[in-house]
């Protein structure tokens, strides 16, 4: 792991690779470890950079949950790219990777070669406002309610989420301040309804860019009637449906994952 200093602390990231710089980021609750099995498939022909949000896996982990903004995740991301230099990539999101860098693709559309949404949205997602509420944080904080609860509810049927598999996630939390940035982003999706909003009505500016759109259709947190969204805002992406795959493709179907993103780079060489 590496590590570049951005306003709100320091933040990791793999690097694996070289040639054209490829971008994932994650969700939660998770790190960039969740592209374990993508990493190595691609590095083969591109430069793979994985940042850890800051809040997960190896960078810093504030501990005061209401500084996990949707809008300073995407300004630590934006600090980071700025240091590494990067005047055009790939860009690969899942679940909140979407709504942390998405708003830079918007910004900067022609910086993006190619774009693959992973189970990821760019909208108000409707949540109650309880999701931040006092319940919730205590859930969150003090019993690790993302891992504990979320996953196995996300999880599809192609392959079992094994006890080792559980035990990992909850690992990446190990106590109420390892926590913060994974009820922030439950907090986010209450109570940032205005800036969602606000960006969905832009997604229009990301038509241009060669997209990929994987979407595991036996989720039940991030449903398929957001996959008919992308398709609606997107018409000229690719979609790959996944009816046994839950939340995670990058993890319950790496082998069909990694040869279509490695495709879909490809071809959009050709454009």
């Amino acid at each position: 792991m590496q590590v570049i200093s951005v306003p709100g602390g320091e933040m990791a990231y793999r690097t694996q690779g070289a040639g054209e710089p490829v971008v994932l980021v994650h969700g939660t609750p998770s790190s960039s470890h969740e592209w374990r099995y993508i990493v190595p498939a691609l590095a083969e022909r591109y430069r793979v950079l994985a940042p850890d949000h800051l809040g997960f896996g190896a960078s810093s982990r504030p501990p005061d949950f209401r500084v996990y903004t949707l809008r300073w995740h995407t300004e630590n991301l934006r600090a980071w790219l700025e240091a590494l230099k990067l005047p055009r990539f790939h860009l690969v999101v899942h679940d909140f990777g979407g709504p942390v860098a998405l708003p830079l693709a918007l910004e900067q559309p022609d910086r993006i070669q190619s774009l693959t949404i992973i189970q990821s949205w760019l909208w108000d997602l409707r949540a109650p406002k309880s999701m931040g509420g006092p319940l919730m944080r205590w859930l969150y904080l003090s019993l690790n309610f993302s891992p504990r609860v979320m996953v196995p509810l996300s999880w599809g049927r192609r392959v079992p989420l094994t006890r080792e598999l559980r035990r990992e996630f909850l690992a990446q939390f190990p106590n109420r301040a390892a926590r913060a940035g994974a009820f922030g982003f439950a907090r986010s999706i209450a109570f940032e309804r205005p800036l969602l909003d606000e960006l969905s009505q832009r997604l229009g500016v990301l038509s241009d860019i060669p997209t990929l759109v994987v979407w595991g259709l036996a989720d039940k947190i991030v449903r398929p009637e957001n996959l008919a969204r992308w398709r609606s805002a997107l018409p000229s992406a690719a979609v790959l449906e996944l009816p046994d795959v839950g939340h995670f493709p990058q993890l319950e179907a790496p082998d069909e994952i990694a040869p279509a993103i490695a495709r879909h780079l490809e071809g959009s060489h050709r454009r």
